[in-house]
């Protein structure tokens, strides 16, 4: 498994390459579902998120209950992110499950850039330059990268000017549903929407110009003792 010292947050505080921890938040994080009003007489499947430690974060008393038929937590094998799955009999009265952990996460903040950008190998990040179904990496998208990066040589350099150019253009739309699709090509033409959009925006630009880049999907942890952290889902981009 690579080790991603180099990936850079975006979209936070600012440009910033080491890791030094500066503060650490934990708490324990209760996610209930309620799909009782779903349509009788048929089947009902549920997807979760399923957390995990890492080298920032310990995930620990991981608790599931609720009254489904079966559930087991399964791994995507294109990225290797952990599922929660659960599925409800078609028969069911009640489709509730509850979902609680403990968390404990570091803040990362990377400073101290090289000045001198050392060599890195493409083909060791392949999954981080391709195009997504919704992120083309050709065509407009490819033309737009090399107009903002036309004179920038480095992975740096290109990345802050994609990075000043959102910043610019892009806005944060209050009624996009969610965090947004990240559908890139209707963004270029309205460039409003929120963090997945944003940042999906920026990683297609970076990949088009040969700069590795990806989204990272997750929860805040709220900064009351108890708190109802129901919106507080985000997506941040980062580029290694």
């Amino acid at each position: 498994m690579r080790k991603y010292l180099g990936w850079l947050v975006l979209f936070c505080i600012t440009l910033t390459a080491h890791s030094a921890l500066s503060a650490t938040r934990s708490g324990t994080v209760t996610l209930e579902f309620d799909l009782t009003a779903q349509e009788a007489g048929k089947e009902v499947k549920l997807w979760v998120p399923y957390p995990v430690s890492d080298e920032d974060q310990l995930i620990s008393n991981i608790k599931v209950s609720g009254d489904y038929a079966n559930s087991a937590v399964y791994t995507d094998r294109e990225h290797g992110n952990p599922i929660l799955f659960a599925v409800w009999d078609k028969d069911a009265k009640s489709r509730t499950m509850t979902v609680s952990f403990s968390a404990e996460r570091k803040e990362v903040i990377r400073r101290d850039l090289p000045a001198e950008e050392p060599a890195w190998d493409r083909n060791a990040f392949k999954s981080d330059l391709g195009a997504t179904r919704l992120g083309p990496i050709d065509g407009e998208v490819k033309k737009l990268a090399d107009q903002i990066t036309q004179d920038k040589k480095t992975v740096q350099a290109k990345a802050r000017a994609i990075y000043d150019w959102a910043c610019t253009n892009m806005y944060r739309d209050p009624n996009t549903r969610g965090c947004g699709r990240g559908d890139v090509c209707a963004l270029l033409q309205k460039p409003g929407g929120k963090c997945t959009d944003i940042s999906s925006v920026f990683i297609a630009l970076a990949r088009a110009s040969g700069v590795p880049a990806r989204e990272v999907f997750g929860i805040r942890l709220g900064k009351k003792a108890e708190e109802d952290i129901t919106g507080y889902q985000h997506c941040w981009a980062e580029f290694y």
